[in-house]
This record gives C-alpha cells, sequence and structure tokens, in this order.
C-alpha cells in the first residue's frame, strides 16, 4: 500500500504570526478517516514570524518530534528546560503523564520553519532529548534522509514527509511539503531533507 498526499492538500490554520500545515485532522478539519497512521497522530509543517511562537500549552499521551528546516527554535518547559534548536538535531520530548512547554522562533528577524510529529504512547514518566538522527522512538524510529540512492526504508508502516528537496518514491515525484503513507518496504531515491517515521500499527 502506497498513499501519496501533496502539499496543497494539507489543511492550513493561520493564527497571529503563526501559519500551520496539518497533514492529519485537526481543529476544526475534522475528517474520520485522517485521524492517524497506525501510532502517528501528527505531521504538522510551522512557518513561525520573528519573535512569535505558541504560548505555555500541555500534552500527554504522546512523543514529540521536532525537526528545524530554516532557523532557530527556542524551547522551554515546566521542568525548568531551555534550549536552543537548531537545523540537524532533532527534540524529542517524550509527554507520557503530561508536560507543559512553550515554543518560539529564537530569532527577532528571520522567520522559523519546522515540522513537529506527534505519536501516540502510554503514560511514561516525561523525558526530553536533543539528538542527532536517526531517534529510536516507543512508537518507532524517526530518522532524516538527505542523498538517497535506492535506499530502502522497510518497516510495517512508514511515513515519509520531503522537507525540502525532491524525491522519488514508488513510482512517485514528490517536492517540499508532499507525504507518503506505506505500509511495507518502500525504495526512496533523491536530494534534500526526507523525514522517515517508521511506525507500529
Amino acid at each position: 500500500m502506497i498513499d501519496v498526499r501533496r502539499a496543497a492538500d494539507r489543511y492550513r490554520v493561520e493564527q497571529p504570526g503563526i501559519t500551520t500545515w496539518h497533514c492529519f485532522a485537526a481543529g476544526a478539519y475534522y475528517d474520520p478517516d485522517n485521524v492517524a497512521f497506525g501510532r502517528l497522530v501528527a505531521c504538522d509543517e510551522h512557518l513561525i514570524a520573528p519573535d512569535a511562537g505558541f504560548e505555555p500549552h500541555p500534552h500527554a499521551g504522546v512523543e514529540l518530534v521536532s525537526w528545524v528546516l530554516d532557523g532557530t527554535l527556542a524551547h522551554w518547559d515546566g521542568a525548568g528546560r531551555r534550549h536552543l534548536v537548531q537545523p540537524g538535531h532533532a527534540q524529542y520530548q517524550l509527554a507520557g503523564t503530561g508536560i507543559r512547554h512553550a515554543e518560539r522562533n529564537a530569532s527577532s528577524l528571520e522567520p522559523l520553519r519546522l515540522v513537529q510529529l506527534a505519536l501516540r504512547t502510554d503514560d511514561a514518566v516525561p523525558d526530553y532529548a536533543i539528538a542527532v538522527p536517526p531517534l529510536g522512538l516507543r512508537g518507532g524510529q524517526f530518522d532524516v534522509l538527505r542523498r538517497c540512492r535506492a535506499t530502502k526504508v522497510d518497516a510495517p508502516l512508514v511515513f515519509l514527509f520531503v522537507g525540502s528537496g525532491d524525491f522519488h518514491v514508488a513510482g512517485a515525484d514528490l517536492a517540499a511539503g508532499d507525504s507518503v503513507r506505506a505500509a511495507g518496504a518502500v525504495e526512496i531515491d533523491g536530494d534534500g531533507e526526507l523525514l522517515v517515521v517508521s511506525v507500529g500499527a
């Protein structure tokens, strides 16, 4: 099974200083046929204006991965952590029993563009890390592929999101914002940044 979803078909939401494109049903855009792919329940691309961002808010029952495409993400949370996240590193948050955090554009001059993923998980003790992919998740694995030549990804469920560049997957040409949902192995060619999430059913 290969399901290609185009960037233009995502749900777009505007709020002060933030434009978000949702790959899965969210907020006012409810679609019972598009609420999850296995454990994956969100893949959101955010474009955040200088000095803008998300005020403190809670999460629970999920693990979150943030990948910065352009700019710098400023993060702080209820545990007292304060970090700057830049391209090349993934921010991992295990919300589990519950966390409260805020995220903003660290720059007063340049926009911030990032992708955030959420996977359902159990009521585990919250955890936090910044790491270079691949990154092991409770619900699967997160990785970023940049230059692919007949590269194969094999898992029960595979989710792909093109952050930048051009990729070719299962006969389809993909550009930034496009995504793929697959069951089983997929072969990938291309250059850019391709976010890969191997997820459990």
